[in-house]
C-alpha cells in the first residue's frame, strides 16, 4: 500500500488528487484542512489551521508500518495580501509565511523524524509556484514565500538521501485562489486582467488535470526530481 499526507484537501488541487488517489484501493491518504470535504473508506482526515503553528506539534502520523511508498505533499497555499509592500498588516504577512514556508517546515521536520526508520520509499511533493521565480507587483509575500518553499525543499534532498524531494509547479490552475486574484484591487495588483482574462478565455486548467499530473509524478518520483512544472510531467 501507498500513504499520503496531504494538506489543503478541501478544495482545489488537494481534494482533486486525494480523490484520484483514493480510486486506488490499496491507497491510504490522511487529509490535512480546517474543512472535511471527502468521505471514503481509506480517508482519515485530520481538522487543523495551518496558520495556528503550536497545532501542528499535536499531528499524529499514521503508523503505516506495510506502507511501500509514504509521501507528504504541501499543497495548502495562500496568495495572502494583494497589496504592494508598505501597506500590509503584520497579521496577514504573518500568516502568509506561516501557511506557505514555516508550515511545510514544520510537517517536513515531523514526516522526516516520524518515519525515518521505515524501510517504505519517502517523498515529499512541495505544490510550488511560477510565482517563486519571478517577482509579481502585489505579491511579495506569496512570490517570497513560495521561493522559500521551494529552496526548503532543495535542502531537504540535500540532507536526506532516503527522502525523495520534489517541487512542481502546476501552472494556472482554476482554483479558489485563482478567484480571490481576480478581485484584487487593480492599483495594488497591475496585472489584474491579465489574470480576469486567464479565466474569461478558458486559460485554467483544471483542477484535477493537474492531480492527474502530481499522481503521476509521486508514483514513480524518482523519474521526477529535476522536473519543474507539471506541463514538463
Amino acid at each position: 500500500m501507498r500513504g499520503f499526507i496531504i494538506t489543503g484537501t478541501s478544495s482545489g488541487i488537494g481534494k482533486a488528487l486525494s480523490e484520484l488517489l483514493l480510486e486506488d484501493d490499496e491507497n491510504q491518504v490522511f487529509g490535512i484542512s480546517r474543512t472535511q470535504n471527502i468521505t471514503h473508506d481509506n480517508y482519515q482526515h485530520h481538522h487543523l489551521d495551518l496558520n495556528d503553528i503550536s497545532e501542528i506539534e499535536g499531528i499524529e502520523f499514521p503508523d503505516w508500518r506495510q506502507a511501500e511508498q509514504i509521501s507528504l505533499i504541501h499543497n495548502a497555499g495562500w496568495i495572502g495580501p494583494i497589496q504592494k509592500m508598505g501597506k500590509q498588516e503584520l497579521g496577514a504577512i504573518a500568516a502568509t509565511y506561516i501557511i506557505n514556508l514555516v508550515a511545510p517546515a514544520a510537517l517536513s521536520n515531523q514526516f522526516i523524524a516520524r518515519y525515518q526508520s521505515s524501510a517504505a520509499q519517502k517523498v515529499i511533493l512541495s505544490i510550488d509556484s511560477g510565482a517563486s521565480r519571478a517577482p509579481i507587483a502585489g505579491w511579495n509575500t506569496y512570490c517570497s514565500s513560495k521561493a522559500g518553499l521551494d529552496m526548503l525543499s532543495r535542502c531537504i534532498a540535500e540532507e536526506n538521501s532516503n527522502v525523495i524531494s520534489l517541487s512542481i509547479a502546476p501552472g494556472k490552475v482554476d482554483t479558489p485562489m485563482q478567484n480571490d486574484i481576480r478581485f484584487a484591487d487593480e492599483k495594488e495588483f497591475p496585472r489584474l486582467k491579465e489574470f480576469q482574462n486567464y479565466f474569461k478565455k478558458g486559460a485554467l486548467v483544471g483542477a484535477k488535470d493537474v492531480a492527474e499530473k502530481y499522481k503521476k509524478a509521486l508514483y514513480n518520483p524518482s523519474k521526477y526530481t529535476d522536473v519543474k512544472r507539471v506541463s514538463e510531467i
